[in-house]
């Protein structure tokens, strides 16, 4: 009866003009437009807004340092932890695979918990000891959660939900930023820093308890094989050494932002308070982004321009971070400190696009993730050498890490420039 009733409405629809392709695709739409209303303040949204109250971020390398850690060794810990990273990357992905996403994201939660814990021991006792063991269990968590949000968000919301969801609960992030940014200074002048280092530990045990109300898998998807990925194969191509080193540049060039801006005005006389300001001003900078890189990829420029994007944006960011190194004029140093983050993004978000071309070039669109988690290998080595530099250089004064920064960047406009001819 129903095969029946499928017939007549099918040519019902027919004769009315309408195809069988066309309700499919009205299905799709209907379908996303439900799911956009249906979307709910969930768990995952919980504990992803809990995961952005971090309210001793502004002042993050002053809980080190605070705590008798040079910059020197501070460059050595962010070292280890590239390199826990690097090596906890295939069997915390194999171990992924066994358990399931969702006890997966649980394990990183109570590992952050336990991280964020021995910070607080570390800074209160001022060893070195808990600070390096620190570095490595937040290392671990860090690889629990590389990718892992993302394949169970897509296991449970498919092609079609995907999207959404994850703007959905990457906005409720920015929303605990945010909140914890403009909470840190009230924190931080009652309290100190053990009230920023209490408070966030607090947040992060009630994230873990969350996190124990994720829904379930609705399969053991499992993420691609890494083993099938021949890592020597991928590396005799020269755009994927050009990959490996640009995005580890960039993520020294965030450290930097994130952790030594604090210093930069503690050397102009500036409170270390206007942090808080500053977050948020160059927060609301970096979304200019977006239309930024629409109005300059429209098409109306010419293949040729868009083909220059992203040599002319990362020598810009250069020439930025060149100056932001040497400059000590109030007025110029808080302009590049919020204009620093947007010039930054541009040239990231293009190697991102021009990375997943490569990925399609090499005919390995099928195993996308495991491609990109081994390029991300690479990454995480070459941080481990840039950082070890970095340490050095932080002896004869951390300005010239901006400038060692800005010197790479310009390096890499040039390689993208040849790139593209």
């Amino acid at each position: 009866m129903a095969q029946f009733l499928n017939q007549v409405t099918d040519r019902c629809n027919l004769f009315l003009g309408y195809k069988k392709e066309d309700r499919s695709i009205d299905y799709e739409l209907e379908k996303r437009r439900y799911l956009m209303k249906k979307l709910k303040f969930d768990s995952y949204d919980g504990v992803c807004f809990l995961n952005g109250l971090v309210f001793f971020a502004p002042v993050a390398l002053l809980v080190r340092t605070q705590a008798g850690v040079s910059e020197h060794v501070f460059f050595l810990l962010q070292a280890l932890l590239s390199g826990v990273i690097f090596l906890g990357e295939i069997p915390t992905g194999f171990i992924t695979d066994k358990i399931g996403y969702r006890k997966s994201l649980i394990l990183a939660q109570v590992l952050l918990l336990g991280a964020r814990s021995l910070l607080l021991a570390a800074f209160v006792s001022r060893s070195l000891a808990l600070f390096v063991v620190e570095a490595v269990v937040e290392g671990i968590a860090a690889c629990f959660t590389s990718g892992t949000g993302s394949a169970y968000l897509y296991d449970l919301y498919g092609e079609n939900g995907y999207l959404v969801k994850t703007a959905h609960a990457e906005n409720f992030g920015t929303a605990g930023f945010i909140i914890s940014t403009v909470a840190y200074a009230g924190i931080y002048k009652i309290s100190g820093m053990e009230g920023l280092l209490i408070t966030t530990v607090v947040m992060d045990v009630i994230a873990v308890v969350c996190s124990f109300y994720l829904r379930s898998e609705s399969s053991k998807a499992v993420i691609a094989d890494r083993k099938e990925v021949q890592i020597l194969a991928i590396f005799k191509n020269k755009k994927a050494f050009l990959f490996v080193i640009s995005l580890a540049i960039f993520s020294i060039a965030w450290l930097l932002i994130n952790f030594f801006y604090v210093e930069k005005i503690e050397n102009c006389g500036l409170p270390v308070e206007w942090m808080s300001l500053i977050i948020l001003s160059y927060s609301a900078v970096q979304m200019l982004a977006e239309p930024i890189l629409g109005k300059l990829s429209d098409g109306k420029n010419g293949k040729s321009s868009r083909e220059k994007l992203p040599a002319v944006t990362a020598a810009t960011a250069g020439v930025a971070f060149l100056l932001f190194g040497v400059v000590k004029f109030r007025a110029a140093v808080l302009l590049l400190m919020l204009i620093l983050p947007l010039l930054l993004n541009l040239p990231e978000y293009l190697l991102m696009d021009l990375e997943n071309q490569f990925v399609d070039e090499a005919e390995c669109g099928s195993q996308r993730a495991a491609m990109l988690s081994v390029l991300n290998m690479g990454v995480n080595l070459v941080e481990i050498l840039t950082l070890s530099a970095s340490a050095f250089l932080t002896k004869i004064g951390i300005q010239w890490c901006f400038v060692f920064v800005g010197c790479f960047l310009m390096a890499i406009a040039l390689l993208f420039a040849r790139i593209q001819k």
